[in-house]
């Protein structure tokens, strides 16, 4: 029966190019080229795993809340994924780093609870700035009930200028209802790594 190839007995090949082989190739007609290639990723693994570990975490930053007011949701109905519905956005306002300004009305929240009991959110509407730039949002996220999760990730549409950059981060956001209804606080967070 023909000897594997020990991992130290590869180095030569790789370092010429040549096609890994085990000795005794020829004699059974095998190409174990694969096997070897294998062979050595496994013992790479350590060291992408600590380069992997090495990584920082992304930092949150807050840069803007908005207070944005609701109509009740207009029930569309079940359809092909689940129970449809949106709520119309008819206005508040917002503040930030440098930044503040009125929502727009006209947008809304486009939701579908899934069977599995989450409910996706996907929300478009329009911020104006107290300098009139008018910014489109379109903000996608999650909420789940239990344990009560509701989280977004919004896309800032600016034009070119003062607030061009909401185009370059990423940002996650952080829905809470108001006490009451009719409103809900939208926290944006600039995720930096």
């Amino acid at each position: 029966m023909p000897r594997e190839a020990k991992p130290t007995e590869l180095a030569p090949a790789l370092e010429a190019g040549d096609r890994l082989r085990s000795p005794g190739h020829g004699m059974r007609g095998e190409d174990n080229t694969m096997k070897y290639l294998l062979l050595w990723l496994m013992l790479l693994w350590p060291v992408s795993v600590q380069a992997y570990e090495a990584v920082p975490s992304p930092t949150l930053r807050l840069v803007l809340q908005a207070r944005v007011t609701i109509s009740p949701a207009v029930e569309v109905g079940d359809s092909d994924h689940g129970k449809r519905r949106f709520i119309p956005i008819t206005g508040g306002s917002f503040t930030g780093e440098g930044i503040k300004g009125e929502v727009l009305a006209g947008g809304a929240d486009w939701q579908l609870d899934r069977p599995d009991g989450v409910r996706e959110l996907d929300a478009l509407y329009s911020l104006r700035t107290d300098d009139g730039a008018v910014i489109i949002v379109h903000n996608k996220g999650l909420s789940v009930p239990d344990p009560r999760y509701l989280m977004t990730i919004p896309a800032f549409h600016a034009p070119a200028g003062k607030y061009e950059w909401l185009n370059r981060h990423v940002f996650v956001g952080r829905v809470s209802p108001v006490p009451g209804g009719g409103a809900v606080i939208i926290s944006v967070f600039a995720a930096k790594g």
